[in-house]
């Protein structure tokens, strides 16, 4: 806020205050970079791919929207010649960013209150990906593919059969996903990842590309990838308390949902998944309730909170009990639990051993998991 004591001692001094996206673009300058953009999955490509720029030898800074462990924190510093950055749409951010190399994950309807149509809000990724001297987009997503078509020689990867780098030979199991990876020209390698999820697969191979794209070696960018654990909050498993799995993840769009719940299968498969789920934005819930309930269905147990309302002010008529009314329509067991402090609680009595409970959503959401943890531990 405007009125923080920070911002205000900062303009009585007389220091600069610029919005994060103008100090990004700044401390980017005309480094080679690598921007990270896409409805879904910005935070965990960028990370895979400052990795694996690292394991070939290329020395990235990496600066990421979530904490990494293994960082330390949300940046990852190694000089200042090539930086992989997440390239926000939000706000039109990513527009301050002119990256070497752009990847385009996938382009969905999100932030039309900054752009006000779909069709402007492609504009602006075709103007972002435009400005690369290489572009990468997912050949297995619509809204991409719409933003590849009007780029020039901008490349693809995914499932697609006649894509630049492409996804086959794929097997999931509890232990992770293993594929192929071939680019034109017949050039192969095998991919193992830890963590679960086709969407995963994906952003792992848009790193790949990354690689490809700036001179390095693939097969220790590949071994890189392997070994992957993951970002906080993006199905960050907090360990089996009582028979439980906790797992804390970030989705708050329907796809993001649908994703991560397809993730939770794979990586417990038989048990039975309970999903609590806080929506975000009251704009947000108002564009895709019915989706985000139907995205819901895919759980054994659904319970949805109240939204969380960020940086808007409430809406008359419009509540978390719309989402988990349109999932008891798709046909789950869904609950709608208002009183964010019950949450916990709630969730916890209906919890049985070898069940997997995962926190959902951008919100406050995220301090259940530990909440559920210390229940669970005290049970």
């Amino acid at each position: 806020p405007a009125d923080h004591p920070e911002l205000r001692r900062a303009r009585e001094l007389n220091l600069p205050v610029v919005p994060r996206k103008v100090a990004l673009a700044a401390l980017v300058g005309d480094a080679r970079s690598v921007g990270v953009s896409g409805t879904h999955g910005k935070t965990t490509t960028t990370v895979m791919t400052t990795e694996a720029l690292a394991a070939a030898g290329l020395r990235p800074t990496g600066l990421a929207g979530g904490r990494v462990a293994a960082w330390g924190g949300n940046a990852r510093i190694d000089g200042d010649s090539l930086f992989v950055v997440e390239a926000d749409e939000y706000d039109q951010a990513f527009l301050t960013l002119y990256p070497t190399v752009a990847i385009v994950n996938n382009v969905e309807a999100d932030h039309l209150e900054c752009y006000g149509s779909v069709a402007a809000l492609e504009d602006a990724f075709v103007e972002f990906a435009g400005r690369a001297r290489v572009a990468l987009v997912n050949a297995d997503d619509a809204g991409a593919l719409r933003v590849a078509a009007r780029v020039h020689g901008a490349r693809r990867f995914g499932f697609a059969a006649d894509a630049d780098v492409r996804i086959s030979d794929v097997a999931q199991g509890a232990q992770g996903t293993d594929a192929t990876v071939t680019w034109s020209g017949d050039r192969a390698l095998k991919l193992r990842l830890r963590v679960p999820g086709i969407h995963n697969l994906r952003n792992a191979v848009a790193a790949l590309g990354a690689v490809e794209a700036l001179g390095g070696a693939l097969q220790p960018a590949a071994d890189a990838l392997a070994a992957f654990s993951g970002v906080g909050r993006r199905f960050e498993r907090l360990g089996e308390h009582g028979g439980v799995a906790v797992v804390d993840d970030y989705a708050h769009h329907p796809s993001e949902l649908v994703a991560t719940l397809a993730a939770a299968r794979q990586a417990y498969p038989g048990r039975r998944i309970v999903a609590v789920f806080q929506p975000h934005l009251y704009s947000r819930t108002i564009a895709h309730g019915e989706a985000m309930g139907q995205a819901l269905a895919a759980a054994d147990l659904v319970f949805v909170t109240e939204i969380y309302p960020a940086r808007e002010q409430p809406v008359p008529g419009v509540s978390g009990r719309q989402v988990a009314e349109a999932a008891a329509r798709a046909g789950a067991d869904a609950r709608f639990e208002p009183v964010r402090a019950d949450v916990g609680r709630r969730v916890g009595e209906a919890l049985e051993p070898g069940d997997v409970v995962l926190t959902l959503g951008a919100g406050d959401i995220t301090r259940v998991a530990p909440e559920l943890v210390r229940w669970l531990s005290a049970a």
